[in-house]
């Protein structure tokens, strides 16, 4: 079976037995899994530990419960993490997060959006395309900005295969090829 497939499957059984309990479980589980898989992506020696065949499991184990009670993780969290180490999985971790956050995304009804600008928008007005794409889309959204100054103004907003493009950079190009057109 191919490692995103597997990822999946661990990320629906996690965010299942975590959304039972409440949807803030599910939100806290998943920003704690997050957290661990970035710490241990950034830590060499904790990958190679990990993924070590001659490391013992036990001392695995160990490392994820000490990790646990260090960081106060949810017991689900630990639990899930125990069944990594068993299971021999840690070495996912980082794409089980990634599934799991878009599990937990779906669950919660939040779509991310991706929104583009020529010039950095201030909170308002975030704020404010934030309503809109929620009115838009029926959902909550996460909303992502970026900066592109070759947009050279308006803004372009791309949600899952979605692209609404106001962009002056759009507009001039349809304009082009309007001019082009009638010749």
């Amino acid at each position: 079976m191919k490692p995103v497939a597997v990822a999946r499957r661990y990320a629906q059984a996690v965010a299942e037995a975590a959304a039972a309990k409440d949807h803030g479980t599910l939100e806290k589980v998943a920003a704690e899994v997050a957290i661990v898989a970035r710490a241990i992506g950034k830590d060499e020696a904790f990958q190679n530990f990990f993924a070590d065949p001659s490391a013992r499991d036990r001392d695995k184990q160990q490392a994820v419960e000490a990790m646990a009670k260090k960081a106060k993780l949810h017991d689900l969290t630990r639990s899930f993490l125990g069944l990594l180490v068993r299971n021999r999985r840690m070495n996912d971790l980082m794409v089980i997060a990634r599934a799991l956050e878009t599990i937990k995304d779906r669950m919660l009804g939040v779509v991310a959006a991706e929104t583009t600008t020529a010039v950095p928008l201030n909170a308002a007005q975030t704020a404010r395309l934030r309503e809109t794409l929620e009115r838009l889309t029926g959902r909550t959204v996460r909303l992502e900005t970026r900066v592109d100054p070759a947009l050279l103004g308006g803004i372009r907003t791309q949600i899952g295969s979605r692209v609404y493009d106001g962009s002056l950079h759009r507009r001039i190009a349809l304009m082009r090829e309007r001019l082009a057109g009638r010749n």
